[in-house]
């Protein structure tokens, strides 16, 4: 599919719908070249759908005894598929079921908003989590900084506390991804 010609403020969220379904186009033949597309129950998720995306198509091209990867392809844009690409994971936060959000727990939702709320999310403990081998990368990178940071002498007790707080949460979405 051609990228969107610009002609107004309509453009841009095209685009951006466009560059978010050629990610999640990517990832759909990824796992059916039988890649790992990620790690923990999101992913899991995720596998399931596009399994359920590659059924349809072939249910569809037998009764039809003609099709291809289009068929898929256009299998899968219809699914809206629910997935959030982010920096240190992807999100497969569910409208339909939004309680099972960590983001969500105990929090503050302000009036009008839908959705994840991404300035708490909690990659290492909520099932909507996705990370990605790209995404681990970052993850281990982190824990490094963090075990140099706390070879430090002399560093504050509420400091160093809080450093392994946050090393214990940064190890634990290591251990997910690594199981």
């Amino acid at each position: 599919m051609p990228p969107p010609t610009p002609v107004g403020p309509a453009w841009l969220d095209s685009a951006i719908e466009h560059a978010r379904f050629t990610r999640l186009h990517e990832l759909y033949e990824r796992h059916h070249a039988g890649e790992t597309i990620g790690y923990g129950p999101g992913a899991e998720k995720l596998a399931d759908t596009f399994d359920a995306v590659k059924k349809a198509a072939d249910e569809a091209t037998r009764t039809a005894k003609s099709g291809d990867k289009r068929t898929e392809y256009d299998f899968l844009r219809k699914t809206r598929v629910s997935l959030r690409f982010g920096k240190l994971n992807h999100c497969t936060f569910d409208h339909n079921r939004p309680d099972e959000a960590k983001c969500i727990e105990e929090a503050v939702i302000p009036p009008g908003h839908t959705g994840p709320l991404i300035d708490r999310c909690q990659p290492g403990r909520c099932p909507n989590s996705v990370i990605t081998p790209e995404h681990l990368k970052i993850w281990r990178s982190e824990e490094t900084s963090l075990l140099t940071l706390l070879e430090t002498p002399k560093l504050p007790r509420c400091l160093r506390d809080q450093l392994n707080h946050h090393l214990d949460d940064v190890r634990s979405v290591i251990r997910r991804a690594e199981k």
